[in-house]
C-alpha cells in the first residue's frame, strides 16, 4: 500500500489555520469585493436597461400618440378636400349653364371657359343639341316656340314664355365685349 495513503489526515484545526494566513484572507476579501463589484455593475446595467426599456416606451407612445394625430390631422385634411373636389365636380355636372341674349333670333351664348364664341349652331329643328355636352363654347339659335323646350334640357328650369333680356350682338363677338356693351347699355339706360 502506498504510504501516503496511510498518513492520516490532518486535524480539522490544521486546515482551518492554513486557510486563515493572511495571504489567503487578503484574497478572499478581493474576491468578495469584486463578486460585489460584479453584483453592483449587474444591478446598474439592470437599472439602467429597464430605465431605457421605459424610456423607449414611453417615446414609442409618444411617437404613436403623435403619429396618430398627425394621421387623423391629413385624413381629415384628404376628407375635406375630398369633399370640396366632390362639390365642385357636382358643382360642374349639374351647374346651370350661363345664357345670355344676343339677338331677336335668341342666341344663347353658352360659356364652358373659353371666351371667343364660335361657329353658331341653329338648333330650331325641333330641339336636337348636337355633341351636346359641349367641349367650348359655342353659340346655338332658336327661337321662341322651341326654347322653352331647350332650356330645361340644358337644365335651366324657367316659367313658360319668361323674358330672357334680348340684345342686338353680332355672331362672333366674346363674352368680354358682351359684357361691355352690356354694362354700358345699362350705364346709360
Amino acid at each position: 500500500m502506498d504510504p501516503l495513503l496511510m498518513d492520516p489526515l490532518p486535524e480539522p484545526d490544521v486546515i482551518a489555520d492554513a486557510l486563515n494566513t493572511p495571504r489567503i484572507q487578503s484574497q478572499r476579501i478581493a474576491n468578495v469585493g469584486a463578486l460585489q463589484n460584479q453584483n453592483n455593475i449587474l444591478a446598474a446595467i439592470q437599472a439602467l436597461s429597464q430605465q431605457t426599456n421605459q424610456q423607449i416606451q414611453d417615446l414609442g407612445q409618444q411617437l404613436s400618440h403623435d403619429l396618430g394625430q398627425r394621421l387623423d390631422h391629413t385624413n381629415q385634411r384628404i376628407d375635406a378636400l375630398g369633399q370640396q373636389l366632390n362639390q365642385r365636380f357636382s358643382t360642374l355636372e349639374h351647374r346651370q349653364y350661363n345664357f345670355e341674349i344676343a339677338s331677336t333670333n335668341r342666341h344663347l351664348f353658352l360659356d364652358h371657359g373659353k371666351n371667343v364664341l364660335q361657329q353658331p349652331v341653329d338648333i330650331r329643328n325641333g330641339g336636337n343639341i348636337p355633341g351636346f355636352p359641349l367641349t367650348h363654347t359655342q353659340l346655338y339659335t332658336i327661337d321662341d316656340a322651341t326654347a322653352d323646350a331647350i332650356l330645361p334640357a340644358l337644365g335651366i328650369q324657367l316659367p313658360p314664355n319668361t323674358p330672357l333680356g334680348i340684345k342686338q350682338e353680332t355672331i362672333g363677338q366674346t363674352r368680354k365685349e358682351v359684357k361691355k356693351k352690356q354694362l354700358g347699355d345699362q350705364d346709360g339706360d
